[in-house]
């Protein structure tokens, strides 16, 4: 385009056949006509219409070049003569524009001389964009030019305000979608976890009514989740839970939340223990709309825990038992060795002698006791036989039918050919004598049945998981007992207790009674389950392991005689008990025999040493402080390889020989003892270690 002078009524009639033409385009229509008329104006080259960003640059939004419509660009605004321009300034360099801005790259490289600039006003006044011009030459000089360009700008600012307007209003429908859009995508997510989720949900209203769980609290209780919606909170436990959760509910409208293990009733009728963590729901308003709960099923831990706290109770309770009866089998044997030194020295005449048997008699029966104690500690004294249940339990038929009441009929259902079984046959009748005394107590005076079934079942740990003592048994088959009755039965507060020792439901405690059971059966690697229902009877099955190899008869244990049991030598008495020196002492000197005594473990190794190639045998108490009797009995084999050891002990045999197997033990004897008892083993354990020489 060519410069020159365009007179003020060209330019007018220019301008507003450009405004008419003009008055109904919009966008990108409008801004390249303005580009194009303002080239015309000024004889340019070049045109374009910005808009400044909020990072000083601009961004054109039409630019004309030689007559057409070239691509839009963006630059920085820094060092050139558009800073001024955007800055509110009308600029007009008809000539070396390029040498005014060194350092706008762009005129140099494009060889611009002139450059028009006006920027674009908004309705505020603030500067939003720019109008530009540039040309390879000299522009036209025209009258009235800042004018016109500012009346271009005017309404340049009107449409590009209008433009941002449109933008916001498309950004924000936009966004508004783009939100709706992740919201649905949030909320289908949450549902999909909600549903699948391994936790329960529950949701209830202000009025306790459920307004939504999953799934999976819905098969916490045996339900659906169709089942639970609508229905009130309270329906789904019973009435002690029903009161906790009333102030539960308080707690809520008070804006508490809390983590808390509550019990509900499945829909079979049992306890479902949940811990729950629950929160207040409120409206916009603030106002209580109802509660939310998270919900985790621990019925099964909570059942593991109850067990690991029965068996520590018991366990605590059979150590208790166990040093009881240990304390009391060491005053028994005072009393018992005593009153036998008193009745060997006393005349049969005498009327002193009905009063020591009474004293003895007294004192066997307190020995029974502390058998009982023992048994529940699971540290009894067992002879362990190979037995056939079945005629263990016919020998006892006829005592078993004096047992019973009157009313009640005794069956029995046994199954032959039972594998045998490794019991003590004395501990073995004590379980099924106490077993049947129970079952009889249940029926009391009103008729009823007392049976009494043998057989084998395959057990595994599924199957111990339902009985007690299931810690550590092996699998595979067992030989069983089960004594049914068709009494008062049990509900679940006493089948809890049954095991305690001295519980009772009929009268103050009588002894130890089903603890005694259990203390027999831990120490048969045993178990035994319970079935019973208020009502509706009760039946008690003991398992005991299948034993190899063929039942043996049961021999009984030779004896000595009593009269003149006397022997010869010196003997060590190793005991930290007084009485039981003493008693021993007296005993064993009536005996024939010298002594020596020591008060501990340390005492005795140190008297050994002085004297053993004099002393013929040794009574070794097992429990002593200081050195243990097995640390006293190592002692003694180093100092004589050869040395005869009777052990002493209240616990079984099986316990306090265990660590001197093969070791030489010469002999063993429990306590609690009478001088006979004594004097016959440790002259057994002199003879034998006299045949062994």
């Amino acid at each position: 385009m060519s410069s020159g002078l365009i007179g003020a009524e060209s330019l007018a009639d220019l301008t507003l056949s450009f405004l008419r033409s003009t008055a109904g385009a919009t966008g990108q229509e409008f801004f390249v006509a303005l580009a194009d008329v303002l080239c015309t104006v000024l004889g340019a080259n070049h045109a374009f219409v910005g808009e400044v960003q909020p990072n000083r640059r601009v961004q054109t939004l039409a630019y004309v070049r030689g007559g057409a419509v070239a691509e839009p660009f963006h630059y920085d605004l820094r060092n050139t003569p558009c800073e001024l321009v955007v800055a509110g300034d009308v600029c007009y360099y008809p000539k070396s524009v390029a040498q005014r801005f060194p350092l706008d790259a762009m005129l140099t490289d494009m060889r611009i001389e002139s450059y028009a600039g006006v920027p674009i006003i908004a309705s505020d006044g603030q500067s939003i964009g720019l109008l530009v011009a540039v040309h390879e030459g000299p522009m036209r000089d025209v009258a009235g030019l800042e004018t016109i360009l500012r009346l271009f700008g005017i309404r340049a600012g009107a449409e590009v305000e209008r433009l941002r307007n449109e933008r916001r209003i498309t950004d924000e429908r936009a966004q508004r979608e783009l939100l709706q859009a992740n919201l649905a995508k949030s909320e289908a997510r949450y549902r999909e976890m909600i549903m699948s989720c391994s936790e329960g949900v529950w949701l209830i209203d202000q009025h306790g009514s459920t307004t939504f769980v999953n799934p999976q609290m819905a098969k916490f209780l045996g339900c659906t989740a169709e089942e639970m919606l609508g229905r009130g909170l309270f329906e789904f436990m019973d009435d002690r839970a029903r009161h906790e959760c009333e102030v539960n509910m308080e707690r809520r409208q008070r804006g508490i939340s809390e983590r808390h293990e509550f019990r509900f009733k499945h829909k079979d009728g049992s306890d479902v223990w949940v811990v729950m963590a629950t929160n207040p729901m409120y409206d916009d308003n603030g106002g209580f709309i109802g509660a939310q709960a998270f919900v985790t099923d621990v019925t099964e831990r909570r059942g593991l825990e109850l067990k690991v706290q029965h068996a520590q109770k018991l366990e605590s309770l059979g150590v208790l038992a166990g040093g009881i009866a240990h304390d009391f089998n060491n005053l028994l044997v005072g009393i018992l060795g005593n009153v036998g030194i008193a009745m060997r020295e006393t005349r049969a005449e005498s009327p002193v002698v009905p009063l020591l048997v009474d004293i003895q008699t007294a004192a066997m029966r307190a020995s029974d006791l502390t058998k009982q104690m023992l048994a529940y500690s699971g540290k009894g004294r067992f002879i362990v036989q190979k037995l056939d249940v079945n005629s263990i339990i016919e020998e006892m038929a006829h005592l078993l039918a004096t047992v019973i009441s009157k009313k009640a009929i005794l069956k029995f259902n046994f199954t032959p050919n039972l594998p045998a079984v490794e019991a003590d046959p004395t501990q073995l009748r004590q379980i099924i004598m106490n077993l049947i005394t129970n079952a009889s107590d249940a029926i009391g005076n009103r008729s009823g049945i007392v049976s009494i079934t043998t057989g084998v079942v395959d057990a595994d740990k599924s199957y111990f998981g339902t009985t007690y003592l299931d810690e550590g048994l092996r699998e595979g088959d067992y030989v069983f007992i089960e004594v049914s009755d068709t009494g008062c039965g049990m509900d679940a507060a006493t089948q809890a207790r049954i095991f305690d020792p001295f519980f009772t439901t009929k009268f103050t405690g009588r002894g130890l009674g089903l603890a005694a059971v259990l203390g027999i059966l831990r120490s048969h690697r045993g178990a035994i389950k319970v079935y019973s229902e208020p009502s509706r009877g009760s039946t008690f099955k003991i398992l005991l392991p299948c034993a190899a190899g063929a039942v043996r008869e049961m021999v009984a244990a030779p004896k000595f005689q009593s009269e003149n049991i006397r022997g010869e030598g010196l003997i060590l008495i190793c005991d930290d008990e007084e009485t039981i020196r003493a008693v021993a002492r007296r005993v064993i000197e009536s005996g024939g025999y010298t002594v020596l005594t020591a008060a501990d473990g340390k005492e005795a190794v140190r008297v050994f040493r002085e004297r053993a190639d004099e002393i013929a045998g040794v009574l070794l108490d097992m429990t002593m402080p200081g050195l243990s009797g097995e640390e006293v009995f190592r002692e003694m084999r180093r100092i004589k390889p050869d040395v005869k050891v009777l052990l002493s002990s209240g616990y079984n045999e099986q316990d306090a020989t265990g660590h001197f197997v093969g070791k030489g033990l010469a002999g063993f004897l429990p306590k609690p003892w009478t001088p006979d008892d004594l004097l016959r083993a440790l002259g057994a354990a002199i003879a034998l270690g006299k045949e062994t020489n």
